[in-house]
């Protein structure tokens, strides 16, 4: 495949071009399809069938009213970013799109895991041991709000020995405290808010 990005030139007759013109349209469709319909079809030419984008860069530094869509490297992968212009802040809005960093503060008494989604959701996670009766969770990522918390029992106890529960006002946008009816009561939970 050649392409003639200098052609025609005025020294060369119309049939001298015409091979290399003819040239450049066929590389240009071959090319163009490899992200898109291609010129040569029938039906929907132009549209986009995926996007590739293969240069690795720093954030771009946008000056309003622009957005941009581009990849950097996270721990040797390319992970695709989003930044936007904001005049309200003192930097630009950048967003990692792909594999979101997953916090894990290693906070002792429970394993809990946090992650922020572009949109704003947060998420927290994770499984305790009550050791006494009661455990303070911290999330591994503060919310804005107070989230709504969902709690999971250990599988090996009957619903009607054991329990476990967070008491009314004791949720904040920071952690709660579990309760467990017996010590040693072991669980799981979810928080989903801002």
């Amino acid at each position: 495949m050649v392409y003639y990005p200098n052609i025609p030139t005025n020294t060369e007759k119309p049939a001298q071009t015409q091979p290399k013109l003819s040239s450049n349209f066929t590389d240009l469709d071959t090319v163009f399809n490899d992200d898109h319909v291609g010129f040569s079809q029938a039906i929907d030419r132009g549209e986009h069938r995926k996007v590739t984008i293969n240069s690795v860069i720093a954030d771009p530094g946008l000056a309003d009213p622009k957005c941009s869509l581009y990849i950097k490297t996270v721990a040797g992968d390319s992970e695709l970013f989003f930044e936007k212009y904001d005049n309200t802040a003192a930097a630009n809005l950048v967003q990692q799109m792909t594999n979101l960093v997953v916090v894990n503060p290693g906070l002792g008494g429970a394993t809990d895991y946090g992650v922020t989604t572009p949109w704003g959701l947060i998420i927290n996670w994770g499984t305790y041991n009550t050791l006494g009766t009661s455990l303070a969770i911290n999330f591994a990522v503060a919310f804005v709000g107070t989230p709504i918390v969902t709690l999971g029992r250990e599988d090996n106890v009957v619903p009607t020995t054991k329990y476990v529960s967070y008491r009314n006002g004791t949720v904040t946008n920071l952690g709660f405290t579990v309760i467990g009816s017996a010590a040693s009561f072991a669980g799981s939970y979810i928080a989903i808010g801002v």
